[in-house]
């Protein structure tokens, strides 16, 4: 994990973007007339709180997280105040605010992200493959590779990226292999501008290429060939777009989209098998890796570090929309299959089924809960 200051940011963080989905409920409710009993911040026991008109605002000792109570949520339509009371369509825009309120925030997060730093893409897939280190009696050091040579060929067959190298040298066969380098060159960048993109290409100048024999590569533990270099990768073109307020409004959207994108991608590989349950992270996890970005982001500046909060804050606000719409009970995807049925069948479910359902739910839920916790400390502690 990242030191203690960049813990307790990424949790303030954490807690603000689920008070925002909490807010989402609230506002709606507030505007269609829904009585609502508490409006909290944080979890646990109450630490302070301001009692209004029909509703309480507390604030909770544990600052993550929140919650927004309803008047008569899980209780029968009788009393005509009672959340299940109120008209079908309401009580649909209600619980679907809170996703929505998450989006929202992920599209403010990411005009932001676009206006103040725009974007970096690479043009085409060609890399240059650098020596940055040589490991002492490897069969890089007995070829000759030096630190600073640019690998050209394997046995004769030319690449443009390092998947090409890899492939390549993971061909060769016999326990030696042809090497070619080109050593003694310089970089240069040429940039150009098209509106308001602009490109850089990394140029190679100069250089002389050297022929190389490397002998004993094949690793007698593990029967695969191994070099005994360390590599660094340069994609020769990248072009960087800079954004106005309105193509920043405009660009937000399919910035958001490609998240969304992303995340259902990430559940499909777990329903599919394709991933593991314990690649996913909890809220330890979570914590984890935003602090860990923005300490490494702290020491090339501030503006890196807020950077990191403005994506990570607009992937993570996606990600809780995606997940509580999900089908799954307890989670507002849940209630929105039994307001839905409700809309179809002309009459609700019986609200002690309904409340069987969403209880079994949660229990599965706390259930993930603790066992993603469980994960998190693990992988951060190496066990």
């Amino acid at each position: 994990m990242g030191s203690v200051l960049y813990i307790l940011l990424a949790l303030v963080i954490l807690s603000v973007l689920i008070v925002l989905h909490e807010l989402g409920h609230y506002l709606m409710g507030k505007w269609l007339g829904f009585a609502i009993e508490e409006f909290s911040v944080g979890m646990g026991p109450v630490l302070f709180k301001h009692k209004g008109k029909e509703t309480d605002f507390t604030l909770r000792a544990f600052l993550i997280g929140g919650a927004c109570r309803f008047y008569g949520e899980d209780a029968a339509a009788g009393d005509r105040k009672a959340f299940n009371a109120q008209k079908v369509w309401k009580r649909f825009l209600v619980v679907v605010a809170g996703p929505l309120m998450n989006v929202l925030t992920a599209l403010v997060l990411a005009f932001f992200v676009l206006l103040g730093f725009g974007t970096s893409a690479i043009v085409g897939n060609e890399q240059i493959v650098t020596v940055t280190a040589v490991e002492a009696d490897s069969a890089a050091e007995r070829a000759g590779v030096r630190e600073g040579d640019i690998l050209l060929s394997v046995n004769g067959t030319t690449f443009a990226d390092y998947d090409g190298f890899k492939a390549a040298f993971d061909a060769v066969t016999a326990p030696e292999t042809d090497l070619t380098v080109l050593r003694g060159a310089a970089f240069e960048t040429v940039t150009g501008r098209d509106g308001s993109t602009e490109t850089t290409e990394a140029v190679v100048r100069g250089g002389e290429q050297v022929a190389l024999h490397a002998d004993g590569i094949r690793d007698k533990r593990t029967g695969n060939n191994r070099l005994g270099v360390s590599l660094s990768i340069m994609y020769r073109k990248t072009a960087h777009t800079e954004y106005s307020v309105l193509t920043a409004a405009a660009g937000a959207f399919p910035y958001c989209g490609d998240m969304i994108r992303q995340v259902y991608g990430s559940l499909w590989q777990l329903v599919s098998g394709k991933a593991s349950i314990r690649q996913m992270s909890g809220v330890i996890g979570t914590v984890s890796v935003m602090s860990e970005s923005m300490e490494a982001a702290s020491r090339t500046g501030a503006a890196d570090v807020i950077y990191v909060i403005l994506v990570l804050g607009a992937l993570i606000s996606v990600n809780f929309a995606v997940v509580n719409l999900l089908p799954f009970p307890a989670l507002d995807g849940g209630r929105l299959v039994f307001i839905i049925l409700e809309m179809l069948r002309g009459k609700p479910i019986d609200p002690e089924k309904e409340g069987i359902v969403h209880f079994i739910g949660m229990i599965l839920l706390l259930g993930l809960v603790v066992f993603l916790m469980v994960s998190d400390l693990m992988n951060c502690f190496g066990g």
